[in-house]
């Protein structure tokens, strides 16, 4: 049986179920890098390029983890899948760069897919698609009917994390009350690679929820609501999945149904930046939901990080007593 590896990072986050579907149903022992470790994360930034943000420098070290380990490496040149945006320029060319830098490595499987810049069509996709099923298998029925068992799994996944827009309201109505004191209700905004690395993110979910916040993320923003926000900026912001950070701030800036937002940018990450200083703007100009911002590298503490959420959590609990307070003496009044 062939052995087919995939590095957990980058967009392995947003289409797990889609590639590790498409590749067991042609047959293929899929095997995925363990989650990033201490080790993955030091032979990575060994040998990453030192200008690549630290997501992509991550996914060095994950290649070096799989590349002993299979017959193929699966990498596909994701460019986007929208008419009009575009991924991050980097996971392009990223299979080539890793042919270059690390000696030995097996084959590599790199679809390049791009519809945003590549005008590439829905039916190229599925052209491209059989094509790499062609490396696995020479039956063409299986490679058609792992594309439809793929394509439906990647649906049922955005099903069970992307909110509907009823969902999204029935989160911001509930309340969870814990020794006689409501949950303070945050978003947390980033990279799916990132929030779902608990190395890379230093594991914030937990700590957040020790802290006894009730969390939502940018992950689970309805499409519609994204859109809708994005549509009142001056400028059409075409790099898709920080769209979608972007977009989370600018609505519970608006809505005000957190009690605070915390904003995790990857240094170096070109598009990151520019929606860190739209967001800090636009939080400026709406005060009322705090935001904080956080800049994680391969050098960012867990000691600074606690550090920093213990006093944005206590500054949101300090702002909520206050407007309880003031609205227990506007009642008497």
């Amino acid at each position: 049986m062939v052995i087919v590896g995939i590095p957990r990072a980058l967009l392995y986050y947003k289409f797990a179920e889609m590639w590790e579907t498409f590749l067991r149903q042609l047959g293929a022992q899929v095997v995925v890098s363990p989650p990033t470790t201490k080790k993955i994360k030091e032979e990575a930034v060994k040998i990453a390029p030192n200008e690549d943000c630290y997501s992509t420098k991550l996914y060095f070290g994950h290649v070096l983890a799989l590349k002993d380990k299979v017959d193929y490496l699966f990498i596909p040149r994701f460019g986007g899948y929208r008419k009009n945006y575009v991924s991050c320029p980097k996971s392009i060319g990223l299979a080539e760069v890793l042919k270059s830098i690390i000696p030995n490595l097996p084959p590599i499987l790199m679809p390049h897919y791009n519809r945003g810049k590549g005008r590439d069509s829905k039916l190229s996709f599925l052209i491209k698609a059989y094509l790499t099923g062609m490396r696995l298998t020479k039956n063409p029925l299986k490679i058609a009917g792992a594309i439809i068992k793929a394509i439906k799994a990647h649906k049922k996944h955005l099903q069970s994390l992307i909110l509907a827009e009823e969902g999204l309201r029935n989160w911001e109505n509930s309340e969870i009350v814990i020794n006689k004191e409501k949950q303070l209700k945050v978003a947390l905004v980033g990279h799916s690679y990132v929030l779902n690395d608990s190395l890379a993110s230093l594991d914030i979910r937990t700590i957040l929820q020790q802290h006894g916040l009730d969390i939502i993320t940018s992950e689970q923003i309805p499409r519609k609501v994204v859109e809708e926000q994005m549509a009142k900026l001056e400028y059409d912001y075409y790099f898709e999945y920080t769209r979608e950070i972007l977009a989370s701030i600018m609505y519970f800036l608006e809505s005000k149904t957190v009690d605070g937002i915390i904003h995790i940018m990857i240094f170096s990450c070109g598009p990151d930046s520019i929606a860190g200083d739209l967001a800090a703007r636009f939080a400026k100009r709406n005060p009322a939901v705090p935001l904080l911002q956080l800049v994680f590298d391969e050098l960012t503490g867990e000691a600074g990080l606690q550090t920093r959420i213990e006093a944005f959590v206590d500054m949101l609990r300090r702002k909520k007593m206050r407007e309880q307070a003031m609205f227990q003496t506007q009642t008497r009044v």
